[in-house]
């Protein structure tokens, strides 16, 4: 994504982070669209979205020192775990790197998927090396809609599922990519998307940013040895979206 994109995705969200939970171990937080997890590595970005991180947003309102288990992309909104201290840290990252928790997303995408339950697993590259690597992502399809609307030369109606996605790996961008190689991009996705069906959302829907939200994560928790799960609250986008879809979410 450029430079350009991320101020211009900046300017169209003002939502502030939100504590969910909160104990000695472990710290749950709603992260907004268009907020990084930590500074962007790319040093072009930290000087315009240094303050928009979830870190330095916990250091700064809250005078909470947090470490990010696992990372969302800027513009996906949902639920992120910290770890407030080492011990914690340790036990959750280990989770994350050894598949041992349970994530849950929402997604709208173009089109009808040919099977409504099933799993993707073509292998990734990574963004680091450009190595192949496994992947597998589970879908299942909660809702469909058909808009009379021509977007695309082939069809006359323009069709979209609101699906329920668990990644058993967490590679870079692997929802989203794994969509598109499917021919099912996730709507609002400015990089591996399809530009003509994001605008009818944004102009036309008045539904705007990638439609991705982590809702709910499942990880055993490091002090008690417990399984819990959380869930992320509901915005006013995915409201908008659990209409549009007459899906109750």
């Amino acid at each position: 994504m450029q430079t350009t994109d991320l101020l211009a995705l900046e300017e169209e969200n003002t939502t502030q982070p939100q504590i969910l939970f909160e104990d000695e171990d472990l710290l749950l937080l709603f992260k907004p669209s268009t907020w990084f997890v930590h500074p962007p590595e790319n040093p072009r970005f930290r000087r315009g979205l240094k303050r928009r991180t979830c870190v330095q947003w916990l250091k700064d309102v809250h005078g909470i020192r947090a470490f990010p288990a696992h990372r969302l992309d800027a513009a996906t909104e949902g639920i992120l775990i910290f770890g407030k201290n080492k011990e914690a840290t340790a036990h959750l990252n280990l989770q994350f790197k050894n598949h041992e928790t349970h994530k849950v997303y929402y997604s709208v995408v173009r089109g009808w998927l040919r099977e409504e339950d099933g799993r993707i697993e073509l292998p990734l590259e990574l963004d680091s090396t450009g190595e192949l690597v496994p992947c597998e992502t589970n879908y299942r399809t909660l809702a469909r809609i058909e808009h009379p609307v021509k977007i695309s030369k082939k069809f006359d109606t323009s069709r979209y599922s609101l699906l329920e996605v668990s990644p058993k790996t967490g590679r870079w961008h692997q929802i989203r990519r794994h969509m598109n190689r499917v021919s099912h991009p996730i709507i609002g996705d400015r990089e591996h998307g399809d530009s003509h069906h994001n605008r009818y959302y944004r102009d036309q829907l008045k539904i705007n940013g990638l439609c991705l939200w982590a809702k709910e994560l499942t990880l055993t928790h490091p002090r008690s040895g417990q399984k819990v799960t959380f869930q992320s609250p509901t915005s006013e986008k995915w409201q908008d979206i659990s209409r549009l879809f007459s899906y109750s979410i």
